[in-house]
């Protein structure tokens, strides 16, 4: 009985010693998972800004991947923007963290000169809370490109900001803020230019007044945003893909 006693002690301490292993190696291939699915969702979501950084630019004009010229914004408060949180020290996770939060801007560079500047904007006025938009505007003033990054207004009413929807983002391509005058950046309910959606004109009102108060902080920035960097204070680099230039109506 003491002989079977010890082997059935000995049996139980290696089937412990087993077991605490599997556990180990599982906690191990979970967290290894995560830290993959992690990856994958950072790329996935960095490629979607590559898109959207390419489709509010206009094809050909610059020869350089805007994604390289990531740069911290002066004042983002003006642009609604919130802060990063938490601070970092270290200048290349700041920047790679800033980039994954939407909160910096992207030039485009052709001949040594920056030509647009692609900046992103917040309007806390939307029907379904913030949305939030990316702007090309280009060193004269003018917009090369309008696309919504994030939005939660009603579906078949607000969402027609949406490019995928309804034509109307593509109604800002060229526009400054002298055309329309002050009075213009409006939609014509309020005595503007824009149109409204049937149903629907907080949506388009919301909008309307981002991209006028990003043209108004690009006014306001526009030395420090078409100036490049001396070498020595160019901020890091960030590692993504080519970006790839989307063909968009330009009116």
């Amino acid at each position: 009985m003491k002989r079977l006693a010890g082997l059935d002690k000995s049996r139980i301490a290696i089937t412990a010693l087993l077991l605490g292993g599997f556990s180990v190696i599982g906690v191990g291939l979970v967290t290894v998972t995560e830290e993959a699915t992690r990856t994958r969702i950072a790329e996935s979501q960095l490629a979607v800004l590559l898109g959207q950084i390419s489709a509010v630019l206009i094809p050909g004009s610059f020869s350089n991947n805007p994604a390289d010229t990531a740069f911290l914004l002066p004042d983002p408060a003006a642009l609604n923007l919130p802060p990063l949180k938490p601070t970092l020290a270290d200048p290349k996770q700041a920047m790679a963290a800033s980039v994954a939060a939407g909160i910096v801007g992207f030039r485009a560079i052709k001949a040594g000169k920056v030509v647009a500047v692609v900046l992103p904007v917040i309007t806390h006025f939307g029907y379904s809370g913030d949305i939030k938009l990316i702007i090309g505007i280009d060193r004269d003033g003018k917009i090369t490109g309008v696309r919504v990054t994030r939005q939660n207004e009603t579906p078949g009413l607000g969402d027609k900001i949406e490019p995928e929807k309804s034509p109307w983002i593509y109604g800002f391509n060229d526009k400054s803020l002298n055309n329309p005058d002050e009075k213009g950046w409006a939609v014509k309910k309020d005595g503007g230019v824009f149109d409204q959606f049937s149903g629907a004109t907080i949506t388009p009102r919301a909008v309307v007044g981002a991209i006028h108060q990003a043209l108004r902080y690009v006014q306001a920035h526009h030395e420090q945003l078409f100036s490049l960097p001396a070498p020595h204070e160019a901020q890091p680099a960030i590692n993504l893909p080519a970006a790839t230039h989307n063909e968009v109506p330009h009116e």
